[in-house]
């Protein structure tokens, strides 16, 4: 629901009128609402596995009401390779499309409104088809393993000789105003650099020839406030 809300905050804030139904709509009552909105596109957001066999549900209701809209995909357990094969097949009259996270968004929406909408829109077909060929033609080269067989060769443990090892202590460990510079190294920076809108894996984002600059000059001032917080003790960490 947090991801859904900030997609629907970031459209809303480039001028998209957003109609939010909330969590656990079944799909007939988004078809519904499309229908009386006459939207222009339908999106959906799935956090657990189970929301990605109602995606494809809900595309092949739209195949079968006769829709021809865009459907946007996005959501923590949704992929490009799960959209190109098991949700697109579902919805040949329009496309369904996977967005990467809620940053691209305004980029994939506005391209589905504008004038360029049939080329965008057949450039996607064409990469999904590859990606779906490609994934056939993986699962045909694998040997699979019989029940059986797979039975015969499970991992067995002689219980009878196992010896468990004692644990470094017993009990509940707590950990009272720790030291934020000895938690600071394990900080993952990619995400931060994501949130600013700079694209790319830490460290190489450092070294980038589009956004290495920026990615250096914002690495530089959140050292510097690191350096601050640790300094004038800003935050305690505490842990159990």
């Amino acid at each position: 629901d947090i991801g859904k809300n900030i997609v629907g905050v970031v459209l809303q804030c480039n001028n998209f009128e957003v109609i939010d139904l909330g969590v656990m709509q079944p799909a007939e009552k988004i078809l519904e609402e499309a229908k009386k909105h006459k939207v222009d596109i339908i999106g959906l957001s799935g956090l657990i596995t189970p929301s990605l066999d109602e995606m494809c549900y809900v595309a092949a209701e739209m195949e079968r009401q006769g829709f021809n809209i865009p459907l946007m995909i996005g959501g923590a357990t949704t992929s490009q390779i799960h959209t190109a094969v098991k949700i697109h097949p579902n919805y040949k009259a329009g496309q369904a499309i996977y967005v990467t996270d809620a940053s691209r968004a305004v980029g994939v929406a506005s391209n589905l409104i504008s004038e360029r909408k049939d080329d965008y829109v057949a450039d996607i077909r064409e990469k999904y088809k590859d990606l779906a060929e490609r994934h056939a033609a993986g699962r045909e080269k694998k040997e699979r393993q019989t029940i059986e067989g797979a039975r015969e060769n499970r991992f067995k443990i002689d219980w009878k000789d196992y010896k468990p090892t004692k644990p470094a202590f017993l009990g509940t460990k707590v950990f009272d105003d720790y030291p934020i510079d000895k938690l600071v190294p394990y900080i993952d920076w990619t995400p931060f650099f994501q949130t600013w809108e700079l694209h790319g894996r830490y460290p190489q984002i450092l070294d980038d020839d589009k956004v290495g600059e920026a990615a250096r000059s914002l690495f530089e001032d959140a050292q510097e406030m690191l350096k601050q917080m640790v300094e004038e003790k800003w935050l305690k960490a505490r842990a159990v």
